[in-house]
């Protein structure tokens, strides 16, 4: 087997060097270890750059054992390993399973809009909590507008996407 694949190899989580992601992971995989790089096509198509792009920008994952820490840490592009409490952040395998079942044939993460008209629950900003109806998607910079009952009248509001979840 090679080398970060045996018993005692674990996904662990590397911080890369900002738009650095890939090259990181090329230079892991010729030290002959797995790597997992989550893609995701991005909306709307950025004006410069590629219109697929890290799922977690300035991140890799990384199936490896301790033996393989220093590598991955003397690899160029590559911060190091993350850390909590000077322990290296391991990764549940259902993590990846979950992530790579959403795959499309292209290899990027598939991520379906919320369709009009769904009801969703405002997660972010000042109006947190309250429930609303999507009305639409906005061309420009990942908002939609949503319809909330306020004062028994139906307002819509703009709002980052990012901010509502379907309820």
């Amino acid at each position: 087997m090679p080398n970060g694949e045996g018993d005692e190899a674990s996904w662990y989580v590397v911080h890369t060097q900002r738009h650095k992601e890939r090259a990181a992971q090329v230079s892991i995989e010729q030290d002959g270890l797995l790597t997992y790089l989550p893609l995701l096509r991005q909306w709307p198509r950025p004006a410069v750059g590629a219109e697929v792009g890290p799922m977690f920008p300035s991140y890799v994952f990384v199936r490896a054992a301790a033996t393989d820490f220093h590598r991955i840490d003397h690899t160029a592009g590559v911060h190091g390993l993350v850390t909590f409490g000077g322990e290296p952040a391991t990764l549940d395998d259902s993590v990846v399973m979950f992530l790579r079942e959403r795959e499309g044939p292209d290899g990027t993460i598939v991520s379906e809009p919320l369709p009009a008209g769904c009801a969703v629950r405002i997660m972010d900003g000042p109006l947190r909590g309250m429930a609303a109806i999507l009305e639409r998607r906005l061309s420009s910079k990942q908002r939609v507008l949503v319809l909330l009952e306020i004062l028994q009248r139906e307002a819509r509001v703009e709002m980052p996407e990012r901010w509502v979840r379907q309820a």
